[in-house]
């Protein structure tokens, strides 16, 4: 018995057959892209690549499958879902054709959008969430008004191309207007019966349709089950499920998933309800970190290789040939602006320290740092305002490499560990296939039973001066830069 489970990726749709003891039977990948728009702020997903890398991905499943052996029935498909990067966004016709690209998470045409909208919500809106692209959508694309009849994340899309019922995923109670509300779609004017029900993750929406059945080489009937944005999908997946525990959820974009017992007082920090009753998911990272690495190795040097991309040995080899601190280089690796807890859409990349004597080993070595240094910003907020950490659990094919795990334990001071399904969102998706079955009463008991932990990586107490040191440049050059931006934003706007 297993569960079918796919995660929609910025740069690739990830597929697993998990038993029921949470072990991975047979896992495939298939690339997507990211494209640039028109403008630098621009960044798109094409919905069709989604469906075609699902599809693809399934039917390599399907093929290991026939190798496990029925007699066991260990392979047999229980329950299906789908979890997602967002908030990305699109707008599908009736019969489910997309009408354009979809606005990926990454995206933030909507600025004027995001100050409207957050005035209405009573809350600080960014413009890469989703009502600010639904509205810019529906005030400047004449087909989404003409044709349009469902808004939908990517995740979504897939269920309902599976499914054939049309949902928005609820997270949690709370959610509403991080995603929308009846009270905000009357206000902007936004027809409320283009955007779907809420369900909750675990809820059954439907049944595989006999259509991407034999799309997807698999039986029609299956159980089509609600799952989360990809974020919460990775928090329940890496088993971040008591206070004190935290997700470093790493890939195209990175961040802290910090488990609380109530909400962080302020607004430099996500904080939104965890996907677990009666916790809270405080949250803060780096919109382009897995991005950032992977131009840093390309104007290095460095060319792409292996299924995980440019996430290739000679790289972080490269890296540790740099010591601790990266002989005092320091990279602000924020390429395209920042969520929390910078909160700006101007802030822009640099190298800083930058010298003849430097190598492209300490361009690597620098790059990985920032990652960690990022991370620790939202951490030392978190414990600042009274939210101890004990653990980090660390997901994403950059958790696969031991160096970048064992270097976030140095800097961030805590034990790492590491999942033996590493992209976690799949275990995410396994447990809200377990509760919809029954087989949970929760999806924290889901999650207790399905995580399995694979490395433990404990802090080097020798670097911590090192890294501490270099970490204070960062802030320090993080806090200077900034005004650079804002002005350099400001005249980008006058021209």
């Amino acid at each position: 018995m297993a569960y079918l489970v796919f995660d929609i990726g910025s740069s690739a749709v990830k597929a697993a057959l998990v038993s029921e003891e949470g072990r991975a039977l047979a896992e495939a990948r298939r690339p997507v892209t990211l494209r640039q728009g028109a403008a630098p702020n621009e960044r798109e997903a094409a919905p069709a690549e989604w469906l075609a890398a699902a599809a693809d991905a399934a039917r390599e499943i399907g093929a290991a499958r026939a190798g496990l052996g029925s007699g066991k029935g260990q392979a047999e498909i229980r329950a299906i879902a789908v979890s997602g990067n967002g908030p990305t966004l699109l707008v599908a016709d009736a019969s489910g054709a997309p009408l354009g690209p979809a606005l990926s998470w990454m995206d933030r045409r909507a600025t004027c959008e995001a100050a409207e909208v957050s005035r209405i919500a009573g809350l600080p809106l960014d413009s890469s969430f989703y009502l600010p692209k639904a509205l810019w959508l529906w005030r400047n694309v004449n087909a989404v008004r003409e044709r349009g009849r469902w808004f939908f994340s990517c995740p979504e899309y897939l269920a309902f191309h599976l499914s054939g019922e049309a949902v928005t995923y609820l997270p949690a109670p709370g959610y509403e207007p991080y995603i929308w509300s009846s009270r905000s779609l009357d206000a902007l004017g936004l027809p409320s019966e283009r955007f779907p029900r809420f369900v909750r993750p675990g809820e059954c929406i439907g049944r595989l349709l006999a259509g991407p059945a034999a799309r997807f080489g698999l039986r029609a009937g299956i159980p089509v089950v609600a799952a989360y944005p990809d974020f919460l999908a990775c928090v329940v997946g890496s088993g971040a499920i008591e206070a004190g525990l935290a997700c470093d959820r790493s890939g195209t974009s990175e961040a802290l998933n910090l488990a609380a017992e109530r909400p962080y007082p302020g607004r430099a920090l996500l904080s939104l309800p965890h996907a677990i009753s009666g916790l809270f998911n405080l949250s803060g990272g780096l919109s382009t970190a897995g991005k950032a690495l992977e131009w840093v190795a390309r104007i290095a040097g460095f060319s792409k290789s292996g299924a995980d991309g440019f996430f290739a040995e000679a790289f972080f080899a490269e890296a540790e040939r740099s010591p601790p601190g990266a002989r005092g280089l320091v990279f602000l690796p924020y390429l395209a602006g920042e969520r929390a807890p910078l909160w700006s859409p101007d802030r822009r990349g640099a190298f800083v320290g930058l010298s003849l004597a430097h190598g492209r080993e300490d361009l690597a070595r620098g790059a990985c740092e920032a990652l960690a240094y990022g991370l620790r910003y939202p951490l030392e907020l978190a414990q600042d305002a009274g939210f101890p950490a004990r653990l980090i659990r660390t997901s994403g094919a950059p958790a696969k490499n031991g160096f970048l795990a064992q270097l976030k334990a140095d800097v961030l001071g805590l034990v790492v560990e590491t999942p033996e399904l590493a992209d976690c969102e799949l275990a995410g998706d396994a447990a809200a296939c377990a509760l919809a079955l029954g087989e949970a009463t929760s999806l924290k008991e889901a999650a207790q039973r399905l995580v399995r932990i694979a490395e433990r990586y404990e802090p080097d107490q020798g670097h911590a001066q090192r890294y501490g040191e270099a970490y204070a440049r960062y802030r320090e050059a993080l806090a200077a830069l900034g005004p650079v931006d804002e002005r350099a934003a400001a005249r980008r706007g006058e021209d």
